[in-house]
């Protein structure tokens, strides 16, 4: 659960995606004993209130065991992009701040979480309403923190038939936070390994211990 410090938050976990390069849903995938639905729910409720999962619609998700309220919503029509899902997790959220991450991120850090978190709370007055941290030399909005009340512009924006999830990085006065700003959260850059196919599982099991 959050410390007394972490600014109150829900977490949205987006589950929607069907990987075709892996054959089925990435979130009922096994890694470590574990599905990658729950590895990301175990890391979010470390540091938010309640946890909005999203899901493509009609999908049957693994189960999930949380310290905090889950609440389950669909995606209005699958395959519509992350755009999408982050709008309906943000209409289910009661928090007025977010995280937000994608299912296929195994190796989420709590500690880089919070961060986001304490970054979008200490900007909000300035207009901050999303904070993307840089990876790679690439913002990832799949491990970003964003303020609910953000939710109107991207229902604008998806309306308008522009779902890409960086073309909102402007209105919404984007801080994008540099490697050199998150390190000491998460050293390793963990937080940010996704597995997309085999190979990525793999590379995966070797690193928890587990490949041959």
């Amino acid at each position: 659960m959050p410390n007394i410090h972490t600014p109150a938050a829900t977490g949205i976990l987006l589950a929607g995606g069907r990987s075709r390069r892996m054959g089925h849903d990435k979130a009922s995938m096994i890694l470590d004993g574990q599905s990658l639905l729950q590895r990301a729910a175990t890391a979010l409720s470390a540091v938010v209130e309640e946890i909005v999962i999203v899901g493509a619609p009609g999908a049957v998700l693994p189960a999930v065991n949380a310290p905090c309220p889950l609440v389950h919503v669909e995606d209005p029509v699958e395959g519509e992009g992350p755009l999408v899902g982050i709008a309906r997790g943000l209409e289910a959220a009661r928090a007025p701040l977010a995280v937000v991450v994608g299912v296929d991120l195994p190796f989420l850090q709590p500690a880089l979480l919070r961060l986001l978190l304490e970054r979008l709370s200490a900007g909000i007055e300035s207009g901050v309403r999303w904070v993307l941290p840089i990876a790679d030399e690439r913002a990832q909005p799949l491990c970003s923190a964003m303020a609910r009340d953000a939710l109107t512009i991207l229902r604008a924006r998806i309306e308008a038939g522009d779902r890409a999830p960086m073309a909102v990085a402007d209105v919404l006065h984007a801080t994008r936070l540099a490697e050199e700003d998150w390190r000491a959260a998460d050293p390793d850059g963990l937080s940010f390994l996704d597995v997309d196919t085999p190979e990525d599982v793999a590379a995966a099991l070797a690193w928890l211990g587990r490949g041959e």
